[in-house]
């Protein structure tokens, strides 16, 4: 029975990194304009340094298996998946900040 429960758990967690639902109805009002465009270019810059990171652990990952290190590869595959889950996370919130903010804009809320 713990077992579901950790995975439970473990899997709403990733999933709500993953996959951010209504993330701008978590604050007690609406959230300025100005604070949202702020929000957004501070999360792209992140998007940003998590994409390239995840580029050159593909890059270091090919290049060790090309040299038969297959210890190397093994290290490397969670930290690689984990640069790719990070990359992911910060593009569903830039898009959830980017619905948000265009919401705004043609006044659907």
């Amino acid at each position: 029975m713990k077992e579901n429960t950790k995975s439970g758990a473990a899997s709403r967690r990733k999933r709500s990194a993953a996959e951010p639902k209504n993330l701008m109805t978590l604050a007690a009002g609406p959230v300025p304009e100005q604070v949202l465009v702020e929000l957004k270019r501070r999360v792209l810059e992140i998007e940003v340094g998590y994409r390239e990171v995840a580029q050159k652990m593909g890059q270091l990952y090919m290049y060790a298996d090309q040299q038969g290190l297959a210890f190397l590869t093994r290290s490397l595959d969670r930290p690689m998946r984990n640069a790719a889950d990070n990359e992911r996370a910060m593009v569903s919130i830039l898009d959830e900040l980017r619905v948000t903010s265009s919401r705004r804009l043609t006044g659907n809320n």
